[in-house]
């Protein structure tokens, strides 16, 4: 091999790491195989294949025919909602591959990730997700009595949840138990007072349960060609979101047999003071969600703009111009969109913004509507869950949309963020030379070329054999007296 054994495995090594802390945070397989290409690149390796399953990295190179290809495989099973280690996991592949991190410093850094503290308590992830069920309640109309139930509901679920993935139960039992429990508070509040909408409760505790989940990254995954990575991501959200009806089912036939009442209501009207209400509303739920997720402070007011706006914007298009499917995917797909800027303005994931912007517009109230009807109506229960499957399939293939014409348009007018530009491609595995423009083609000056260099990371190649660069390329004279320079 052109590089010693210790070297190699230490860039592996820091490969593995990264990629296993994007894959567990819902990164999709493309933006893992490019962020692994991107490391093994930088430090002067070619002819390096990646393959990302849903719970599984492996990672082979081949210095050259006569060599023994050295592959590295590494299991990718926790699913963890942590977007400070996943904005820590990127900042560490940027420093690197701009050559701010040295390798060994990388990888002391990319080791020390995982075992740093949550960024918040337990007791402030429940306060975020339960001003986002608070924040849900309000955004469908709900009075004071209702709010403050769906706000109580959230948090019990979470520490509920947290308490059961601590003692290694599944996640499918939590989202049952997280159902029941959504319920069970709703029927508190219809005997309480019988008046109010009490289904309210049940609706933003979906939404609730809902968000995060991996529905995004499985749609952009399937329409992008990584099928075996899709396939496991639609289970596990079929799954768990299975698991959530089945726990709602079960508190709706409790409350039949009590003979509690939890009615439907309409969606709020169109007027000046519901866009108001439907853009503060959805600006908490995103600061909630944020919150919950260990979202660092810096990127909480990017959050709320996107999720207040993209949540008005849906709503106000649904009154006015669109169906509610068009309306959602038009407000994903510039949500997408802006998720990608701001992940390059502030130097963040772009994941973060494009959940945080989908979630308040999580069909709930069908859910919760085609729960009810497959009691009574089974016809019309099943038409309830297909539009709101519609919808569920409307934000995720806007946003994916959005973030793959911004992903394309960004890196033509700023390069210096690529390592935060999401790379949404069919399966790709090898990455050639990195190619350094001087500029976008239609702005280039007459003479200027592009010039290519083997990596970012001159320093650390001095061990490598510069046979590894070597590739045909067909230039003119004037562009081949350019790569001869110094």
């Amino acid at each position: 091999m052109p590089t010693d054994s210790a070297r190699l495995h230490a860039i592996f090594d820091l490969a593995m790491r990264i990629a296993e802390g994007l894959l567990t945070n819902g990164a999709a397989a493309s933006e893992v195989t490019a962020t692994v290409l991107r490391v093994t690149s930088s430090s002067g390796l070619r002819n390096v294949s990646v393959q990302v399953t849903f719970s599984e990295v492996t990672i082979s190179y081949l210095a050259d025919e006569a060599s023994t290809p050295f592959t590295r495989v590494r299991n990718a099973n926790d699913r963890v909602q942590d977007f400070s280690r996943l904005a820590a996991f990127e900042d560490v592949t940027h420093q690197y591959i701009t050559g701010e991190l040295s390798l060994d410093e990388a990888r002391r850094v990319a080791s020390e990730i995982p075992q740093t503290k949550p960024a918040y308590r337990l007791s402030l992830v429940a306060g975020g997700f339960a001003v986002l069920g608070g924040a849900a309640a309000l955004s469908l109309g709900a009075g004071t009595l209702v709010v403050l139930a769906a706000t109580l509901a959230a948090a019990m679920m979470i520490v509920i949840s947290d308490f059961l993935t601590r003692r290694s139960i599944p996640a499918f039992y939590s989202q049952a138990l997280g159902g029941l429990v959504a319920v069970l508070v709703a029927v508190l509040v219809a005997l309480i007072q019988p008046a109010a909408n009490s289904s309210i409760v049940v609706v933003s505790c979906i939404i609730v349960q809902l968000a995060g989940l991996t529905s995004i990254g499985a749609v952009q995954d399937a329409v992008t060609g990584w099928y075996l990575t899709a396939a496991g991501r639609i289970l596990e959200t079929l799954m768990l979101t299975v698991g959530l009806v089945a726990g709602v089912r079960g508190g709706l036939l409790l409350a039949d047999l009590i003979g509690a009442e939890i009615a439907v209501s309409a969606a709020l009207p169109i007027s000046l003071a519901s866009v108001v209400v439907l853009a503060v509303s959805g600006a908490a739920m995103g600061l909630g969600y944020a919150i919950g997720t260990y979202a660092p402070a810096r990127l909480l007011l990017g959050v709320a703009l996107i999720s207040g706006s993209s949540s008005a914007l849906a709503h106000l298009l649904a009154e006015l111009a669109l169906d509610r499917v068009n309306a959602v995917a038009v407000a994903t797909f510039l949500a997408g969109m802006a998720s990608v800027f701001l992940g390059d303005r502030l130097r963040a994931p772009s994941l973060l913004f494009v959940m945080a912007g989908v979630i308040p517009l999580v069909p709930g109230g069908r859910i919760f509507r085609g729960l009810l009807g497959l009691g009574d109506d089974f016809v019309i229960g099943a038409e309830e869950l297909f539009s709101a499957a519609e919808i569920a399939i409307a934000i995720a293939a806007g946003a994916v949309l959005g973030q793959l014409l911004a992903s394309r348009i960004l890196p033509r007018f700023r390069r210096r963020g690529i390592a935060y530009t999401p790379a949404i491609s069919a399966p790709f595995t090898t990455l050639r030379r990195r190619r350094v423009t001087v500029g976008p083609r239609m702005f280039r000056r007459p003479g200027q070329v592009e010039r290519i260099e083997p990596s970012t990371m001159t320093g650390e190649m001095t061990a490598l054999s510069p046979a590894m660069f070597e590739e045909i390329i067909e230039d003119s004279p004037a562009q081949r007296a350019d790569h001869e320079e110094p």
